[in-house]
Formats: structure tokens, C-alpha cells, sequence
């Protein structure tokens, strides 16, 4: 088993002034928010922004095998998936998920590698991916749905998030089918195959992670839920459907959008499930947001979602403790977690609603989270000449269905045009700028960054199912994770009086924030 090599620590948790953002999402085929009230400066008796308010409710599935008992939780999406739980608007949630994989738990293939479903100090990790990919179908284990009432479609819902804690030891996984780098070799002796997988121990005291593989680094604690979102209309599910079969068509087989395979609930999307063959796998994101395994959902964090069925029906899971910008080998450290959000209806007219979501407004976050010290490294789009990057396989053959289709699942540009759009309409109605003028403050104004383009994933060209299973693909595209994300980032501090006033007004969702980190 190859194991990376120990690298430099990341500097901990720092000092910094606070810069507040809204960031616009677009995704590669080609809806709005302002809200009424500041939210509260961070407390100075708690400068960690750990919340210590009160919880409404708990819902959890943590405790118990979520294929097993169906109990709170999900891994599918479809409109007629059942609500759990339904809460007013403004409630506090406390959300308590289990691992993307439904472990430790012997009713499925059989608990990880130490005992008592736990780790081995040093994981196993060809006996840990033997588990992992005989329960593949298992994934994403979501918890919820929670409804909001009064909640219809068209509706908007801010999703605060509060606090969240792990509840069990957390691990990162690496191989060589699972990688956006797969294909890519750094030097002549970079192996052919690799295997690595690792856990990870939180310290409570220094908010960060360690690990028995590498003794020399730590982690800043960073935690954001991997998968948060709400439930899909029937309307959204069929347009993924031909999404997906967009991408079957450019990359080949298998087919993974639908899998009635341990699906839950299993009325509703299993093998004799009621729309079994509608009910859409949680890998890839959309509208509804989904798995999007963007590191800027962290504490303090407000997300803004258009509602699509009654109750909106609201899930996390998939959370992860740590992240860099960009989930490049498929997993970050993943971990079983107790988030608590507050969740607040927003209604048409109500101030906040009109501006396009997905969307994101926080504050010293997304700089809290930049290095404190760093080196950086320059791609170009360069190759040698006679070779085709594994991406771009498909594309040979395959103009005409590229022309038709209502996605280009690969395509960065298309995805950062997208967000950009709506970021130059929040300039525009909010602002009251013209779109050359707003043209003109994107560049100076707007970052776009990466939300989930460098998380690669499993190809399929020429490769049978079971080599699928066996984890021996080569390729670096997994149909239904194909979905490249991209953020439009407006930094509001750069405007003044009440310029600044209107954009915080119509971004920071006043009155519904709780506490900003």
C-alpha cells in the first residue's frame, strides 16, 4: 500500500478582519435573495462562533444503520421521498449524521477494519476499499428530510449553519481510479497504482487533526457539510435524468444516476420502490444544491435555496472536518457529525428574495480559511502532442450530441460563465448598475473559484462493472459526479454608504443570521 508522503503543517486558526462575501453558484447547463435584518457581530465571549444558543429539535441517524432501520435519514432524491420531521420557520436543528458510507455497520458488507466497526491505528486499506466499493450504492447517506411548514415550491429558505461537532473518528481515503490526477504523472517513478487510506483524531482543544500516518502534520479544524440540500421537484429530477443520460452518451457505460441497490427509502427507491427507476443517486448536485463539497458551507455560513416540493424537505451529510479548495482525490476527512442549522421560510416579497440560488453569504470565513502562509504553482492548458487527457475521451465523435445537450459536463468555463451571470444580475438589481458597468466591477470585484471542478471521480471507457467494484478503473470522470461547480465571489467591502448598505441588505439575509464566525 502506497502512503503520500508527510508534508509541511497549514498554519492553525488565525486572527483576521472580516471581509463579507456572497457567492453565486453555476453549474454546466445553461434562480434570488435579500433579506431585512444585520446579523449580530460575532460575540466577543465567543470568539470561536461556536454556537451555545438553544436546540428545537434533534434529528438523528446516527445511532443506527441507516439501510438497516431507514430511520431520519435518505440517499436518494425524488419528490415523494417522506418527510421526517416538520419544524416552524426559524427553528434550530440539530442534525446528526452518520458517515457517507452508512459505517461502522456489520448489516451492510461488514464494518471497517478494527474492531467494534472502528479503524485499525493504521487502516488496512485494501480490506477498507474492498467494503467501501461493495457498498458503493450506499452513498451518500443524507439525514432528514426535515419540512418547514408553510414551505411550497417557489419559496425561499435560508439555511444558517450554527455549530458542528464530531460525533466519531474520521478518516480520508486515496486510489487511483477515485483521483482528478489519474492519468497524470508528476515524474517517471510515480506508481501506476496507488492505495492510501488514513484516519484522522480531533482535538477539541486546538480545533484541529492529527493522524498516526502523519506525524508531523495538523490540520486546521475547518468542518462544512460535504451534501446539503433540499428536496427536487419532479420537474428537476427528469431534467437530471436527461442530464445524465447526456453523460452516458459522451462517456459510455455504466449508467450510475439510478441504482435501486440500498436505496432509501426503499419504498420509494428500491428494487421493488415505487419510482425506482426515477429516484436520483446523491452524487451529483444541482439546483437543489446536493453534493456540492464546497469548503465556503462552513460555521457561520447562510445558504439561500429555492424550495421545490411542499416543505421544502431539508438534509446534510457527507460532512467533512477538513478540505483544501477542491476535493481532488474524492474524499476530504470524512466524519460522522452533529450540525446544527437554523432554518428561516422566505417568502415572494419578503425582503431577501430575489436574488438567483443557489447562494452563500459569510463573512471572515472564506478568508479564515486561506493560508496564512504559501506557495503556489501556475497549469496551462498544455499537453503533448498525440495524447488526450482522460476528461476528453468522449469527446471524440461526440460534436453533435455536445451541440444538443443542456450540459457540457466538464466544462469549467461554462460553469464560471453561469455563476458569473448571476452574480452580474445581483450587481445589476440590487446595485442599480448597468451590465457594462457591472462588467466592469466583476473584474475587480468578483472572484470565481472552484466549487467542485477538481474532484475527479471514476471513467468508464473500456472498463467492465466488476472492474468498476474492484476499484480498477483508470480513467478520471465518475458518471453522475461529473458536474463541474463553479463561484462567483463579490467581495461587499469594497462598496461604500449606502451602496454598501443595500448590498448587505439584500446578501446578509438581516434578521435571520444568528451569529457570523
Amino acid at each position: 500500500v502506497d502512503t503520500p508522503g508527510a508534508s509541511s503543517p497549514r498554519l492553525l486558526k488565525q486572527m483576521c478582519t472580516a471581509m463579507m462575501s456572497v457567492a453565486m453558484f453555476g453549474l454546466p447547463s445553461p434562480r434570488s435573495l435579500e433579506f431585512s435584518s444585520m446579523p449580530a457581530p460575532e460575540s466577543e465571549t465567543n470568539p470561536a462562533g461556536k454556537y451555545d444558543g438553544p436546540v428545537d429539535y434533534t434529528i438523528s441517524a446516527f445511532e443506527e444503520s441507516c439501510i438497516k432501520t431507514e430511520t431520519n435519514c435518505y440517499n436518494r432524491y425524488h419528490p415523494a421521498i417522506p418527510l421526517a420531521m416538520e419544524v416552524p420557520s426559524g427553528s434550530v436543528v440539530d442534525f446528526r449524521t452518520r458517515d457517507l458510507w452508512d459505517h461502522p455497520d456489520p448489516g451492510l458488507t461488514q464494518p471497517w477494519d478494527g474492531e467494534d466497526g472502528a479503524f485499525a491505528p493504521i487502516p488496512d486499506a485494501d480490506l477498507n476499499f474492498d467494503k467501501a466499493y461493495g457498498d458503493l450504492a450506499a452513498v451518500h447517506i443524507i439525514t432528514g428530510p426535515v419540512g418547514v411548514a408553510g414551505a411550497m415550491p417557489g419559496d425561499k429558505l435560508a439555511i444558517e449553519i450554527l455549530d458542528i461537532t464530531p460525533l466519531a473518528q474520521s478518516f480520508t481515503m486515496s486510489h487511483t481510479p477515485l483521483g482528478f490526477m489519474n492519468g497524470v504523472k508528476p515524474d517517471g517513478n510515480s506508481p501506476e497504482e496507488y492505495k492510501a487510506w488514513v484516519t484522522w483524531d480531533y482535538d477539541a482543544t486546538t480545533m484541529s487533526w492529527t493522524s498516526p500516518s502523519f506525524p508531523d502534520v495538523v490540520v486546521p479544524y475547518e468542518p462544512f457539510p460535504g451534501s446539503i440540500g433540499v428536496l427536487p421537484s419532479a420537474e428537476t429530477v427528469a431534467l437530471k435524468l436527461e442530464h445524465h443520460a447526456t453523460e452516458v452518451e459522451l462517456y459510455g457505460n455504466p449508467q450510475w444516476a439510478v441504482n435501486p441497490e440500498l436505496a432509501v427509502p426503499a419504498a420509494v427507491c428500491g428494487v421493488n420502490g415505487t419510482y425506482a427507476t426515477e429516484c436520483l443517486r446523491t452524487l451529483a448536485g444541482g439546483e437543489y444544491f446536493g453534493n456540492t463539497d464546497t469548503q465556503r458551507m462552513g460555521v457561520g455560513t447562510t445558504l439561500l435555496l429555492e424550495c421545490e416540493v411542499a416543505g421544502c424537505g431539508v438534509g446534510t451529510g457527507d460532512v467533512h472536518g477538513a478540505q483544501g479548495d477542491g476535493e481532488v482525490s474524492i474524499t476530504a476527512i470524512e466524519m460522522a457529525a452533529s450540525v446544527k442549522m437554523k432554518l428561516t421560510l422566505v417568502k415572494p416579497g419578503d425582503a431577501g428574495y430575489a436574488t438567483p440560488t443557489p447562494a452563500m453569504y459569510g463573512t471572515t470565513s472564506i478568508k479564515r480559511m486561506s493560508p496564512g502562509e504559501f506557495i503556489s504553482f501556475m497549469g496551462f492548458p498544455f499537453k503533448s502532442s498525440g495524447t488526450l487527457p482522460s476528461q476528453y475521451v468522449w469527446a471524440k465523435d461526440r460534436i453533435d450530441t455536445l451541440v444538443t445537450s443542456k450540459i457540457i459536463p466538464e466544462s469549467m468555463s461554462l460553469a464560471g460563465a453561469n455563476a458569473l451571470l448571476k452574480a452580474l444580475t445581483f450587481l445589476m438589481e440590487v446595485g442599480g448598475y448597468t451590465y457594462g458597468e457591472a462588467m466592469i466591477l466583476a473584474p475587480v470585484t468578483v472572484d470565481l473559484r472552484v466549487d467542485r471542478g477538481l474532484q475527479g471521480g471514476i471513467n468508464n471507457s473500456g472498463w467492465t462493472a466488476e472492474e468498476i467494484q474492484e476499484g480498477m478503473t483508470r480513467s478520471a470522470q465518475l458518471v453522475d459526479k461529473p458536474a463541474v461547480g463553479m463561484e462567483a465571489v463579490i467581495d461587499l467591502t469594497v462598496f461604500k454608504g449606502a451602496k454598501y448598505a443595500a448590498f448587505k441588505q439584500a446578501a446578509a439575509w438581516d434578521g435571520l443570521t444568528t451569529h457570523n464566525r
